[in-house]
């Protein structure tokens, strides 16, 4: 029997087209796969640090101050810091960055970086002098901050200001639980919020504050143990001038302090006399104890802080002793301190912070 020619044409052309279809969808596919590969393989950007900068500017020292105010550190070797000055760009090199930083690969928080614009560039700062900084994160090209440097005194004579530690937090007590006082280079310029709904609960103050920890003496205060804030401050930076006064001077402080097992807790500030001989001298009143959570309290400064030369010399200690033993490891816990400034005639009182 003869076959139907007809018959035979239409399967094979059916499976051509079944072949074609399967062999058209596993190309697309492939291409898709190999796409895909391609483009998550690709690198993105590096993330770029989040990293909170103050940017002081004293023109006396032809220098530009950058702090590290919190955040993350920041490598060295992946930091450009661009200056213009009158609209002339300048680089500060990264080996002089890590020189100003003592050697250290990682701009960490509390270290400052020091740029000398006259060693460094031949540049004198001026008073009018237009200056603005780019902090850049070198692998991302990505800016991290970008600030116009002023004198802010100079560019709004009435204006208050909020100083807080530049220096060093030097701490000299310890507890016999093998627990040094803690106060080096930690961040009291801020007041920390926690990781709790409750930001004044005292139960988490050692464990997710950035505070100072000063274990006072048992019994009686002994001023060898101490905890010191240098507060750093060159009064030319902000536009403060020789003949200056200031109409008011206050000193906030948030802090808690334990139990009522604190005897005496007193607050000493380096003073400047008429002659210009220096002392440490002891704020009038105690401060009160707090013992349920963190609080602020303002302290009037205005009598002997009135000059320039007593702003740049300001330093505060606190010093304490407690009834307890030395075992119990009492202390008191600094979560921020600030200098309240307000120049004459200008009529805006302090707020505590809460």
């Amino acid at each position: 029997m003869l076959k139907t020619p007809g018959k035979g044409l239409k399967k094979e052309a059916a499976v051509s087209e079944v072949m074609g279809i399967v062999l058209l969808t596993g190309i697309v596919v492939i291409m898709l796969s190999a796409l895909g590969t391609t483009v998550f393989s690709m690198e993105g950007p590096d993330d770029v640090p989040h990293t909170n900068v103050q940017e002081i500017m004293d023109i006396s020292e032809d220098t530009i101050y950058l702090k590290n105010n919190g955040g993350e550190p920041v490598s060295t070797e992946n930091l450009r810091i661009i200056v213009n000055i009158n609209d002339r760009k300048y680089e500060y090199p990264s080996s002089k960055i890590y020189e100003s930083l003592g050697n250290s690969n990682v701009w960490k928080m509390g270290d400052t970086i020091e740029i000398n614009t006259k060693d460094t560039w031949g540049i004198n700062l001026r008073n009018n002098d237009k200056v603005e900084l780019f902090l850049v994160d070198a692998p991302s090209n990505e800016l991290i901050q970008k600030s116009t440097l002023t004198n802010m005194l100079l560019k709004d004579p009435e204006l208050s200001l909020h100083l807080t530690p530049m220096g060093d937090i030097t701490d000299t007590s310890e507890s016999k639980k093998d627990e040094k006082g803690y106060g080096n280079r930690i961040q009291v310029r801020v007041v920390d919020s926690t990781k709790t709904d409750d930001a004044t609960d005292p139960k988490i103050a050692k464990e997710d504050r950035k505070c100072t920890t000063y274990y006072p003496a048992k019994d009686t205060i002994n001023t060898s143990i101490y905890q010191q804030l240098d507060f750093g401050i060159k009064p030319r930076a902000y536009g403060i001038r020789q003949g200056d006064t200031f109409s008011n001077v206050s000193l906030i402080i948030v802090y808690y302090s334990n139990d009522n097992s604190i005897k005496e807790f007193r607050l000493k500030f380096y003073d400047i006399d008429e002659y210009g001989n220096g002392k440490w001298v002891y704020y009038s009143n105690q401060l009160p104890k707090h013992t349920d959570q963190f609080e602020s309290e303002t302290i009037d400064l205005t009598e002997y802080i009135n000059t320039p030369e007593d702003l740049a010399s300001f330093n505060v200690r606190i010093e304490a002793s407690t009834e307890s033993s030395e075992s119990a490891g009492k202390a008191i816990f600094i979560d921020y301190m600030a200098l309240w400034l307000e120049k004459e005639n200008h009529l805006a009182h302090p707020e505590s912070v809460e």
